[in-house]
């Protein structure tokens, strides 16, 4: 049984172990490893528990990733987000009618979307349709003009 340090005779210099003669296990009093340069690895078997995991520069993770709890993406509006992948789940905000998509002044080109249920439309523009546009209540024209199917079908402008 070890009472005193371990120490190598120089800097940089000796290692626990080697690749065909490695240890086990390693017990620390603390868990505390401490290291001036190199790296730590592991095998695909290896797993972690770590209270903060910080990575600085770029990264590149391969294989399954499960992350929980709350995420944050980007501190700036100048950062950006990639995704290559096709989404398998929905897309849901966190609270009703609190979040938008786009901005007024980052507007999304196209959406290709196969059905729309909507509480309110609201367009800067033409809204156009090459198929029927079935209403069950009237359509207004901004000012005085109205389409009103409940007086027999009747198209009435000007009132």
């Amino acid at each position: 049984m070890a009472t005193r340090n371990f120490v190598p005779r120089s800097g940089s210099e000796g290692q626990l172990g080697t690749q065909a003669k490695p240890w086990g296990v390693v017990v620390a009093d603390i868990g505390h490893f401490a290291t001036l340069s190199g790296s730590i690895s592991g095998s695909v078997s290896s797993t972690g528990s770590f209270g903060r995991l910080e990575i600085a520069g770029d990264s590149s993770l391969v294989g399954d990733v499960t992350i929980g709890g709350n995420i944050s993406i980007g501190d700036a509006d100048t950062d950006s987000l990639t995704i290559s992948a096709d989404l398998t789940s929905n897309l849901v905000p966190n609270a009703d009618s609190t979040f938008d998509i786009g901005s007024s002044t980052k507007n999304w080109k196209v959406g290709y979307i196969e059905k729309l249920e909507l509480t309110n439309i609201t367009a800067s523009n033409n809204i156009s349709a090459s198929g029927d546009i079935l209403s069950d209540g009237r359509i207004f024209e901004k000012g005085t003009s109205v389409i009103d199917h409940a007086t027999a079908m009747s198209i009435v402008f000007g009132g």
